[in-house]
């Protein structure tokens, strides 16, 4: 400590610069990466009148799914086929969880109750009545819930 404090100012600067020479342009390059990245995006996005126009899909897209000649027919069918999808995909994974839940599981249950020797009116109503009930509407209707929502929010996008 006792060395450094004794420095002087010429030393010091001395220092400063070499210890620069030895940094390089670091602070340069760093500035021209930027500049560089800038002049990219900028390019993107004007439009300067010695160049001609791009062609943008997005833009073709836009236009055309917008107009009012075609907008309503393409909203129409994409509609229709999103209904079609979930129809026709449904059916599918709604029978797989029939057979499931209806098929293998039920049965099952009334197997347990008899073995259990659960009186016929509690069966009735927990096995033919709330479990039956509540296969029922999830085999029939996870799988177009499953399908439709996820391909109407794609939609709306």
């Amino acid at each position: 400590m006792a060395e450094q404090a004794e420095l002087t100012i010429e030393e010091i600067l001395a220092e400063a610069q070499q210890l620069r020479w030895q940094v390089g342009d670091f602070h340069d390059k760093v500035m021209e990466v930027n500049y560089a990245e800038a002049a990219a995006i900028a390019d993107t996005v004007v439009r300067r009148p010695e160049q001609a126009a791009r062609y943008n899909l997005d833009q073709t897209i836009d236009r055309l799914v917008t107009s009012r000649l075609w907008g309503f027919p393409i909203m129409l069918l994409l509609f229709a086929l999103v209904f079609w999808i979930t129809i026709v995909g449904a059916n599918y994974p709604s029978a797989i969880l029939m057979e499931l839940l209806i098929g293998r599981v039920y049965p099952f249950l009334h197997v347990a109750a008899d073995w259990l020797h659960v009186p016929l009116w509690l069966s009735g109503l927990l096995i033919d009545g709330m479990y039956l009930t509540t296969a029922w509407v999830v085999a029939v209707m996870l799988p177009p819930m499953a399908i439709f929502f996820p391909l109407f929010t794609l939609l709306e996008d």
